[in-house]
């Protein structure tokens, strides 16, 4: 029996606000309430986001935005097409967006994830984040109470 094929590397790029369209369109796929690419485009508008795009053979597969402010950063958000999960990308994204973060001067980084959402702990939990703390009632649901977030926090070399 042979090993399978690994997926394929996709290709990441710097998004800019000419991009607003496709964040929404990956946006879209990822969560129950989207951004809009009005959002997208005001924030990447602000000299401190940066977003990154992955993209397999010219189609976006993922995307991920980050703020930096002094020496801390922040993930915005990340998103991966359901059918593009568990193929690595969010950690590709993730590592590299870290890289970009480090280079303006960020020596740590935070981030938000829903208390629910246990891969993507699983996920920063690897990518050597910890627990931070927790905002309650931070998330809206489609059909329930407000959810929590957990905060995590890693350093940055």
């Amino acid at each position: 029996m042979t090993a399978p094929m690994p997926a394929p590397v996709p290709d990441l790029i710097a998004a800019t606000p000419l991009h607003a369209d496709v964040l929404a369109a990956v946006h879209e796929t990822a969560f129950a309430y989207p951004w809009s690419a009005d959002d997208f485009a005001t924030l990447l508008a602000d000299p401190s986001v940066f977003g990154l795009i992955a993209a397999d053979g010219g189609s976006p597969c993922g995307m991920v935005l980050f703020r930096t402010v002094l020496d801390e950063a922040e993930v915005l958000t990340i998103g991966i097409p359901p059918e593009r999960r568990r193929q690595g990308l969010a950690a590709r994204l993730m590592a590299d967006a870290m890289t970009v973060a480090a280079t303006r001067g960020a020596e740590k980084v935070f981030l938000e994830v829903a208390d629910s959402n246990a891969a993507a702990q699983a996920l920063y939990l690897r990518l050597g984040f910890a627990v931070a703390g927790r905002r309650k009632q931070y998330y809206r649901t489609p059909d329930g109470p407000p959810e929590d977030a957990v905060v995590m926090v890693r350093p940055l070399p």
